[in-house]
């Protein structure tokens, strides 16, 4: 359904009021919302990350390396915890 010339004129007037009262709706245009595809890619990726994390923390702790065990530390719990963040910061 397409809008008439003056019913767009009308909503972008009331677009630009809106904005001018709160500079914050701006950033509602910016905003897209989540398909149930990307949401399924987040957290498919955020769970592939953690188990690749694990492996990787516990493959340092047999070889006896600190460096490997804090990587595959910072994987297990940093990535998944990006990705909540972001999904945090979006909806703010």
């Amino acid at each position: 359904m397409t809008l008439r010339d003056d019913e767009l004129r009308s909503l972008a007037e009331i677009e630009r009021l809106l904005t001018e009262t709160d500079p914050k709706l701006s950033r509602l245009a910016e905003l897209r919302p989540l398909t149930p595809g990307s949401t399924a890619a987040l957290i498919s990726g955020s769970l592939a990350m953690h188990a690749s994390g694990i492996v990787i923390a516990v493959s340092g702790a047999g070889i006896g390396s600190p460096a490997t065990v804090a990587i595959g530390s910072v994987l297990a719990v940093g990535f998944p915890a990006l990705a909540v963040w972001h999904l945090w910061w979006r909806r703010r």
